[in-house]
């Protein structure tokens, strides 16, 4: 199992505390569901017409892709970090309550997309190497946290807060980064984060 420390260590030759947070990721199986199949309905007379074997065909059509449906749509995680705004579908926004779609950006370490929800300001990106979740959270308030089925590192720095977690490899970390507009309350910064990598992960095979 994939497992990071984050160590904040002494710099010069002054005594300073020394912090470390060891997590050990798990990656999750998560089951995905099985629909059972279904004969076709009994008819009602022993004459069915043709109208009505059409209706029961389309019937049984839109039953069987609204199962479909309900599974979210899996990709490789290179696949993400690639097109990192796949990463929540339609439903995932109407569950978050995200006006819009998400706004594909260039980063450091490739691309990430940036949503907005509830006054939070969350980007995503899915290959960050181990040695930016170091940075990112030596100076923070660092806690560990769930994260959908996983585990995650939580720091949160001032305003921001930054939230990173390891599936398959720890040198390939998926992590979202959060800033409240001006004015906004700060409680949800986290939790914002927190709900749209969840998200994400769901889509990860």
């Amino acid at each position: 199992m994939p497992r990071f420390d984050l160590d904040q260590r002494p710099r010069g030759g002054r005594s300073r505390r020394k912090a470390g947070l060891v997590l050990v990721l798990a990656v999750s199986l998560l089951s995905a569901g099985c629909s059972s199949g279904q004969g076709a309905p009994r008819p009602s007379s022993p004459h069915p017409t043709s109208s009505a074997s059409a209706s029961s065909s389309v019937s049984s059509s839109a039953s069987a892709s609204a199962s479909a449906s309900q599974q979210p749509s899996k990709y490789t995680q290179a696949q993400l970090a690639a097109r990192p705004c796949l990463a929540l579908d339609g439903h995932d926004i109407a569950a978050l309550e995200i006006s819009g779609r998400g706004k594909q950006e260039s980063g450091k370490h490739g691309p990430t997309c940036h949503w907005k929800l509830a006054g939070q300001n969350v980007s995503l990106a899915l290959d960050l190497p181990l040695s930016y979740a170091k940075t990112m959270t030596k100076n923070g308030r660092v806690t560990q946290v769930p994260v959908g089925q996983h585990k995650a590192i939580q720091a949160e720095f001032q305003s921001i807060c930054f939230i990173f977690v390891a599936v398959h490899d720890v040198n390939r970390l998926i992590g979202t980064t959060t800033i409240p507009e001006p004015g906004v309350s700060q409680d949800a910064t986290c939790p914002a984060g927190a709900s749209v990598a969840a998200a994400a992960l769901t889509h990860i095979r």
